[in-house]
């Protein structure tokens, strides 16, 4: 056991198939290469959130059985996005404690761990959407829930939108990547109840939207602008639409509107949309506008997001801004002080 330092290589150990997913902001599959990587301090993890990097990793071995396991994982990260080794350690050394070196001696307690301070449960969408996500690259077929699903977004007039699962609403989420489920979205997303509507914009952040999809969510929120609910669904939706131009227009206008100086608003940009603050216009007005709501939640966001390496740089250069506004500026000092006003 003591040659064995990595999550990855227990898991490889253990005659295991395994998948890791990135859940720090939507839902990711990354490459088994990637994931070790970033445990081992290697690479900073892309997707960090209150300075953890936070995985699911489902797994299961063709010895044994079929049936799959699941850890959903959260490492401590440094102050440069970098996995704390001492702390992977410590959890690579609690699964050890739990299962042994070999799952198949531990049949009992197979895949299950302990109560300990690197595990965390996701709420129930963020389960939903894991399942549908991790199904399709098992190649697996969707959930029970799917085809009463489609029939609900179908003919959402002719069935009770309550007996619509969470589950089966992912399931049709995930179906955007086919051009009849993008269709099935596209021409009901009007039509379901908003309760449907708000659970299905909250699955489709784990997709890369293409264009005609995404124009469709921007042309809906428009027609219902002044609804703060329709705009948050919206950016969430759109968290990794491919067509850059028309998201990075509509969060402009968000940004120019009175959502603009709401906190919800500016959270979601922060958590979904860190990638348009490399554009230095909308930048600059994006912390301008959420100093001015909020010294401290400013100064929070902003750590958050100093930590996501692909926009590290930018964000490191609001510090170095010539023309700070006043309440820049005390956000800028808070930083530094470290105290909590």
């Amino acid at each position: 056991m003591n040659q064995i330092s990595s999550i990855s290589e227990f898991l490889l150990h253990a005659q295991t198939e395994y998948h890791v997913f990135d859940m720090g902001r939507t839902i990711r599959s990354i490459e088994s290469q990637t994931f070790l990587n970033i445990e081992n301090a290697s690479e900073a993890a892309p997707y960090p959130r209150q300075q953890h990097a936070w995985f699911g990793v489902i797994f299961f071995s063709r010895q044994l059985s079929r049936e799959h396991y699941i850890w959903f994982v959260k490492l401590p990260l440094d102050e440069k996005g970098l996995v704390i080794s001492a702390t992977r350690n410590h959890f690579l050394q609690i699964i050890t404690d739990a299962l042994g070196a070999q799952l198949e001696h531990n049949k009992a307690a197979q895949g299950r761990l302990p109560e300990n301070p690197y595990t965390f449960v996701p709420n129930q969408q963020q389960l939903a959407d894991f399942n549908s996500i991790s199904r399709n690259v098992l190649q697996l077929p969707p959930s029970e829930y799917y085809s009463p699903a489609v029939l609900y977004f179908a003919q959402p007039q002719a069935h009770d939108w309550q007996n619509v699962a969470l589950q089966g609403i992912a399931d049709i989420a995930a179906s955007v990547r086919r051009k009849e489920g993008a269709l099935l979205i596209t021409e009901n997303i009007t039509k379901v109840a908003p309760q449907v509507q708000q659970a299905l914009m909250s699955s489709l952040e784990n997709y890369p939207l293409d264009k005609d999809t995404s124009q469709c969510l921007i042309d809906h929120a428009h027609q219902r602008f002044n609804e703060p609910q329709q705009i948050q669904w919206t950016l969430r939706a759109l968290s990794q639409s491919v067509a850059n131009t028309v998201v990075s227009t509509f969060i402009q206008r968000v940004l120019d509107s009175q959502h603009g100086k709401t906190p919800e608003i500016m959270l979601l940009i922060a958590a979904r949309h860190w990638r348009c603050l490399q554009n230095e216009q909308i930048l600059r007005q994006y912390i301008i506008q959420l100093a001015d709501i909020d010294i401290e939640l400013c100064a929070d966001l902003y750590s958050d997001l100093v930590q996501i390496p692909s926009i590290r740089p930018t964000m490191l250069s609001v510090i170095r801004w010539q023309d700070k506004t006043p309440a820049v500026t005390r956000m800028v000092g808070h930083l530094f002080s470290g105290q909590q006003k």
